[in-house]
């Protein structure tokens, strides 16, 4: 019982912990520490174009918690490195970025393509069961369309309302990295 009372009065603020350790000046700074340059890398990739994954979770981690109208700045901490590989390593991570961006952009297009069929599968059943049900009343072939338009209209508003909105909230986060 105490324990619970204990745990009651844990408080937890994420606002303020990205803004302890996170924030300067406005702006947020996140960290990268590199042993090496090759480590912003994947470890098979000799043109160094594509991030690691462990460096991409990392940023996407910490950004998720940083306010979506803050400006980022990615501080990557590696041994000293010429101005060629400086500006390599930020074109690197500025393509990482657009092509995460692109790939959201598809996924909406092909919701968008999804939530079209299934508005039109959904009118389409609504017809054909009001036809069925004038004609056979209370019948299974009815109640079956019945539940089919149903289901087809409940996934599009699933779609538009949750999905939809995800894909919104992960592209406005990579255009912010970007």
């Amino acid at each position: 019982r105490n324990v619970r009372r204990k745990n009651r009065k844990i408080k937890f603020s994420e606002n303020k912990y990205v803004e302890r350790y996170y924030f300067q000046d406005d702006k947020a700074i996140i960290p990268v520490k590199l042993e090496k340059v090759s480590d912003l890398y994947m470890e098979h990739d000799y043109k160094q174009l594509e991030l690691a994954d462990s460096v991409c979770n990392y940023i996407e981690e910490i950004a998720y918690m940083i306010p979506v109208n803050t400006d980022i700045i990615l501080e990557i901490h590696c041994p000293k490195v010429d101005k060629f590989t400086q500006e390599r390593m930020r074109k690197s991570i500025h393509n990482n970025y657009g092509i995460e961006i692109d790939d959201v952009d598809y996924e909406m297009s092909l919701a968008n393509i999804r939530s079209l069929i299934l508005l039109v599968l959904g009118i389409i059943l609504i017809i054909v069961n009001i036809l069925v049900d004038h004609y056979l009343k209370n019948s299974i072939i009815s109640n079956f369309i019945c539940v089919v338009w149903w289901v087809a209209i409940w996934d599009l508003i699933e779609l538009q309302v949750m999905d939809k909105s995800e894909l919104k909230w992960k592209r406005l986060n990579y255009e912010q990295l970007y």
